[in-house]
């Protein structure tokens, strides 16, 4: 049996919940966590009710308590459940749902002690629909992407420079003016990245308006503000994107030092330094636990 074997995969719903996921690999994670629900509760999602997700709780409680995943990984997975759950109540008795299908993960959130920080969790469709919308704004898919995979203000983002970001033989890191440490930037950060360094005309900062001048964080807010509009989605402040970052990290088992350090709490190509390391490895790792990847504006 494969890792995403799930009869929900089959159903009309499914193709609705999908249909405005940019790339497969987000399907591919809901599927994984749904199949596993399955696995667990031996019922089907849609036969599923409140005991199936009881028992799933406490499967996992276990292993929360036994070291085997952290207790943000466990929110996280039953934020998930809730988010397709809840997209089928919505439509019960419409593309393939039993009418009066009923979300019997949300209680669950709470249970697990995580729903004050998992509030803050944009939800995965919703940022892949504000990416869709903003591909075709270069300098915008740059900034949200920034935003959502680096973590930094409005502030940071609008005093960085072009020549802020070093290559580095364990990746790209960038300076930013109100830290004592660099910031790490994932590799599908750095790519969209270039892409934009290519494009850009030669101001002194990184991101600018149509007079060259640096952005500000009303700039930036309204920016935002149009591209949720368009993608349809609520009205996501900067801060909200920005929150996602730490909680996406720690949900997928990034210690809160870790976090805390990639989010600072407590010309045209980036620059190369041959067969050196930055010092501190730590946040590099702890990118690389999230699993998701953001990809270049068509």
């Amino acid at each position: 049996m494969k890792k995403h074997d799930t009869e929900v995969v089959k159903l009309e719903i499914w193709d609705e919940f999908v249909k405005h996921f940019r790339n497969e690999r987000t399907a591919a994670a809901y599927l994984t966590e749904i199949a596993e629900f399955e696995r667990i509760s031996k019922k089907s999602f849609f036969a599923s009710g409140a005991k199936e997700a009881e028992r799933y709780y406490k499967w996992l409680k276990n292993r929360e308590e036994c070291g085997e995943i952290s207790g943000s990984t466990l929110g996280k997975k039953f934020w998930e459940l809730h988010s397709f759950a809840s997209f089928a109540e919505k439509w019960s008795g419409m593309y393939g749902v039993q009418p009066g299908f009923e979300d019997c993960f949300f209680p669950w959130l709470r249970e697990a002690g995580h729903q004050e920080k998992l509030v803050h969790i944009i939800p995965v469709e919703d940022m892949d629909a504000l990416y869709r919308a903003a591909q075709e704004d270069k300098m915008a898919y740059t900034i949200i992407t920034i935003i959502h995979r680096v973590g930094l203000s409005s502030r940071e983002i609008s005093e960085l420079r072009p020549g802020d970001f070093a290559s580095y033989d364990n990746g790209v890191f960038a300076h930013i003016r109100s830290r004592e440490e660099l910031c790490f930037i994932p590799a599908d950060v750095v790519q969209i990245l270039n892409q934009f360094l290519e494009e850009r005309e030669d101001f002194e900062f990184l991101f600018y308006n149509r007079k060259g001048d640096p952005l500000n964080k009303m700039f930036i807010s309204r920016m935002l503000k149009k591209y949720t509009g368009l993608a349809g989605i609520p009205s996501y402040s900067a801060e909200k994107i920005r929150t996602t970052c730490g909680v996406t990290m720690s949900a997928y088992g990034a210690t809160a030092r870790q976090v805390a350090r990639q989010m600072g709490i407590t010309g045209t190509q980036i620059r190369k330094y041959q067969n050196r390391q930055y010092k501190d490895n730590l946040r590099v790792r702890a990118n690389e636990l999230v699993k998701i990847r953001i990809e270049p504006p068509v």
